[in-house]
C-alpha cells in the first residue's frame, strides 16, 4: 500500500470495481447502500459500446442482447425499445453470392460448392449439431454430464478431423473467429459447439435475441446515469487488499492516489485486470483466472446511404469466411417492418482471433480499406454509399477456456471472505447476460452477508 500521508482516504459500506455490465448491474442492486464504483476508462460499459446516428446504431462490442433474467428485466423496467428479429434470417457469402442458411440442408443445394465442399461441410455440422441436444439437457443429467466432460477435454478442432474440404475448413474457423474471437485450436469444444449450435438451427428463431433500440449501450447509459456522482470514472483500481472484517482499495484519479475502506468490494473486472490488482489472491484463483484465455477482435461499424429495399434488409447475420472480415451484423434489420423502408442504415464487419491478429498489424486507414472493398464486393449497390466508419481494435472480448481448464471455474464463483467477484466468465456461456447476472447475483451475496 501507499503511505497512508500520501492519499485522500474515505470509508464506504460498499465498493465496486469495474463499470463494465457485471459491476452496473451490482453497483444499481446496491442503489440503495452505501456504494461506489470505480472504472479505468472515461466511460462506463466495458465491451458494450455503440454509436448512434438518426435513427440507425451500431453496436461496436457485444452485439446482441440474448437470454433472459437480469438482464431482460433491466430492459423491461427501464421500459427500452426493443427491435425486433422476428422473420429476420443469417446468410452465408460465399464465391460471392449470398444464400440463406435457415435450412443447412438447403445450403447444400443452393451454394456454389464442390462435392467435396459439401461432404465436409455435411460431416462438420453432423459433428457440431449430435451433441447440441445433450448440451441443452438439464446440466444434472448424467449423459449431459458425460458429454459435457469429453467435448471439455477437446479442443473445438476435432470438428475439422478428416475434413480435406477448404471451403469447410475456412467456415469452421470463421465461425470460431467471428462467436469467439479465437482458432478453434484454441478452445475447449464446449463453448464452440454451443455457438455454432446457435448459429446451424437459425438465431433468427431463438425468441430472446433481440437488439435495444439505440444499441446495447442505452442499457448501460442508463445504469451509468442512476448511479450519478457514485461512478467515478478514470479511476483504475491500483490494488485490491482484504482482511475479515474489510477491503482497501488503492486507486488513481485525476487528483492523484486515493484510498477506499469498505467492508465489502465487488471485483467486476478481466481474468488478468484481476490477477494483477489483487496480489493477495489464493492460488487457486490465481490458477482459475489464469485458465481464462480472451478472444479478440477488430470491427468496423459503417453508416450507410442507400435508399429502397436491398438484399441485406431482412439478415441479421451474414457470414462471409472468404474474406477481410468473418462476419456482417446488420443491426438496421431490427427498424425493417411492414411500410416504406427508411433510407440508410447500419452495418457492422466483424475480424476475430487469427484473422484480428493480422489485422492488428495495420493502420485504421488500412482496415477501413480492406473492409469497405470486401463489402462492396459482396453489395455493389453500396458503392458510393458507405459513411462515416468507425474502427475498435479489442484484444480482451470474450472469455474462453482451453481444454481441459474449465474445470477450476467454479473457484471464481466463491467470494474471498469480503471479497466477491463477477463477471461474464462465471456462468455457462459467456454473454452479456451473463454478465448481468453474475453481477445481480454477487450483489445479493453482498447483502446477505451483510445482514449476517
Amino acid at each position: 500500500m501507499t503511505a497512508s500521508a500520501d492519499v485522500r482516504a474515505e470509508t464506504r459500506e460498499i465498493v465496486v470495481v469495474g463499470a463494465g455490465m457485471a459491476g452496473l448491474m451490482a453497483a444499481t442492486t446496491l442503489a440503495d447502500r452505501d456504494v461506489v464504483v470505480l472504472e479505468a476508462a472515461g466511460r462506463a460499459g466495458g465491451r458494450v459500446e455503440s454509436v448512434r446516428q438518426g435513427d440507425y446504431w451500431i453496436n461496436l462490442g457485444t452485439q446482441f442482447t440474448e437470454g433472459t433474467g437480469p438482464l431482460i428485466d433491466a430492459l423491461e423496467r427501464h421500459q427500452i425499445t426493443m427491435g425486433t428479429l422476428a422473420g429476420k434470417k443469417v446468410a452465408l457469402a460465399l464465391r460471392g453470392k449470398q444464400i440463406d442458411t435457415s435450412n443447412p440442408f438447403g445450403l447444400m443445394v443452393r451454394s456454389r460448392m464442390s462435392f467435396l465442399d459439401r461432404v465436409g461441410l455435411a460431416a462438420v455440422g453432423a459433428r457440431i449439431l449430435a451433441a447440441v441436444p445433450f448440451l441443452e439437457l438439464n446440466p444434472e443429467n448424467q449423459l449431459a454430464k458425460r458429454v459435457r466432460a469429453r467435448l471439455d477435454a477437446r479442443s473445438a478442432s476435432y470438428v475439422l478431423r478428416g475434413i480435406r474440404s477448404k471451403v469447410a475448413r475456412d467456415m469452421v474457423r470463421s465461425w470460431s473467429g467471428q462467436w469467439m474471437g479465437c482458432e478453434p485450436e484454441e478452445t475447449a469444444a464446449t463453448q464452440f459447439v454451443i455457438s455454432m449450435g446457435i448459429l446451424l438451427t437459425d438465431p433468427a428463431k431463438v425468441p430472446n435475441f433481440a437488439l435495444p433500440e439505440g444499441g446495447n449501450q442505452t442499457l448501460t447509459d442508463i445504469l451509468a446515469a442512476d448511479l450519478g456522482d457514485r461512478l467515478r470514472l478514470n479511476s483504475p483500481a491500483k490494488s485490491v487488499e482484504w482482511t475479515n472484517d474489510g477491503v482497501v482499495v488503492d486507486y488513481e484519479d485525476d487528483n492523484g492516489p486515493a484510498r477506499i475502506r469498505a467492508r465489502r468490494a465487488i471485483v467486476a473486472v478481466p481474468g488478468d485486470v484481476a490477477v494483477k490488482i489483487m496480489p493477495g489472491l489464493p492460488p487457486e484463483y490465481r490458477a482459475a483466472f489464469d485458465d481464462i484465455h480472451y478472444g479478440r477482435y477488430v470491427v468496423v461499424g459503417f453508416f450507410t446511404h442507400e435508399e429502397g429495399p436491398q438484399l441485406w434488409d431482412d439478415y441479421i447475420a451474414v457470414s462471409t469466411p472468404q474474406m477481410s472480415f468473418q462476419a456482417m451484423f446488420n443491426h438496421a434489420a431490427a427498424l425493417r417492418g411492414p411500410g416504406p423502408r427508411k433510407p440508410g442504415g447500419a452495418l457492422a464487419c466483424f475480424a476475430g482471433g487469427a484473422v484480428a491478429d493480422r489485422l492488428f498489424e495495420l493502420t485504421d486507414s488500412e482496415i477501413v480499406a480492406r473492409f469497405t472493398a470486401d463489402l462492396v464486393a459482396l453489395y455493389p449497390e453500396l458503392k458510393g454509399k458507405l459513411g462515416d466508419t468507425f474502427v475498435r481494435r479489442h484484444r480482451r472480448v470474450v472469455p474462453f477456456w482451453p481444454p481441459d481448464r474449465r474445470a477450476s471455474l467454479p473457484t471464481l464463483r466463491e467470494p474471498l471472505g469480503p471479497v466477491h467477484l463477477a463477471g461474464d466468465y462465471q456462468l455457462d456461456m459467456p454473454s452479456l447476460a451473463d454478465a448481468a447476472a453474475s453481477g445481480e447475483r454477487a450483489a445479493q451475496q453482498v447483502r446477505a452477508s451483510l445482514y449476517r
